[in-house]
Formats: C-alpha cells, sequence, structure tokens
C-alpha cells in the first residue's frame, strides 16, 4: 500500500554519516543495515500498532508493517505482504483500510450460487480520512526517531569493528 522513506536529499548529520560509510569495509556497511533493521522493526510495529483502531486495521495495515534498511535508506511498509483469513491479499483493502470509504458507496457482489446482488459499503472502513488512520500518522512521527536511530548504530557499529580490528 504505502511506504515511507528518509530523504537525504537536503544536508544532514544523516547525509554525512552515509558518504562516510562509503569508506567503511562491505562486513561492516552489512552490519549497519542489519543492526538498524533489528532495532527498527519494534518500533514501527508499535508505532502502527498504538494506531490501528479497527480489528480491520490491525490485520491490513499493523500485521504487515515491516522495515527495509539499504544503504541509502530507511524503508517503512504497511499493507503490501500476505492475506486476510477469507483469502483477500491485504493490498487490496489496505487502501480503505487506512483512509476509510464512503459508508454510502454502492458495490456489486455475487452470492454463493452465482448471483448478482448490489449492497451498501457500510461502515467496515471508517468515514474517508485524508490524512490517514494507521500508516501515514505512525511514519509522521516515528521519522525522526528512525533518522537518529539509524546515525546512532551506524557509528557504534563502526566504533565496534574499528576496536576489534585494532586487537
Amino acid at each position: 500500500m504505502a511506504s515511507g522513506r528518509i530523504s537525504l536529499l537536503v544536508d544532514s548529520p544523516l547525509r554525512d554519516m552515509l558518504i562516510a560509510a562509503r569508506g567503511l569495509p562491505a562486513e561492516v556497511r552489512k552490519q549497519i543495515g542489519v543492526q538498524t533493521k533489528a532495532a527498527a522493526e519494534p518500533i514501527w510495529f508499535g508505532e502502527t500498532r498504538d494506531r490501528a483502531g479497527t480489528r480491520l486495521q490491525q490485520r491490513a495495515l499493523v500485521n504487515p508493517a515491516r522495515v527495509g534498511v539499504t544503504a541509502r535508506n530507511v524503508f517503512l511498509r504497511s499493507g503490501s505482504v500476505g492475506k486476510l483469513a477469507s483469502g483477500t491479499p491485504v493490498s487490496a483493502i489496505a487502501k480503505a483500510a487506512e483512509f476509510g470509504a464512503d459508508p454510502t458507496k454502492q458495490i456489486t457482489q455475487r452470492s454463493r450460487k452465482g448471483n448478482r446482488y448490489s449492497r451498501r459499503l457500510g461502515n467496515a472502513f471508517g468515514i474517508p480520512r485524508r490524512g490517514g488512520n494507521t500508516f501515514h500518522p505512525a511514519a509522521r512521527d516515528s521519522i525522526p526517531r528512525f533518522a537518529a536511530l539509524w546515525v546512532q548504530t551506524a557509528v557504534r557499529t563502526a566504533l565496534d569493528a574499528l576496536e576489534l580490528k585494532g586487537k
């Protein structure tokens, strides 16, 4: 459904850290990514879990929440992996779970016997909300934490690697 990321287009300590990390050995750079992901996933899962107001948001946005770390970015993902108990892909309903849907919208369905009928969508997704319900507020509040975490983890991992190398 959605993905948020930290941009390095502006001059920042993150950008300086990544430029300095280019000179580190490949194994140390890999460890920085592994350590950052291990520390960031519980934070991201907690942030999304705290904002989920319904079971549908929990199943569609919180359970598939993931963090991806590359050499240049930390990616925050939600609502793109997995299926619900009904077999519906999470990605098919993630947008409606995040932003809500008009309860009076008419949708067409088929019964088990194959007959077509129309019904109203109802309030399963909640009222429409431009700023989102779960993912976007969580990303807005947690991105500064991830930036600080990334710098701290990179510095700590690099110093640990240099300390072991000196012994």
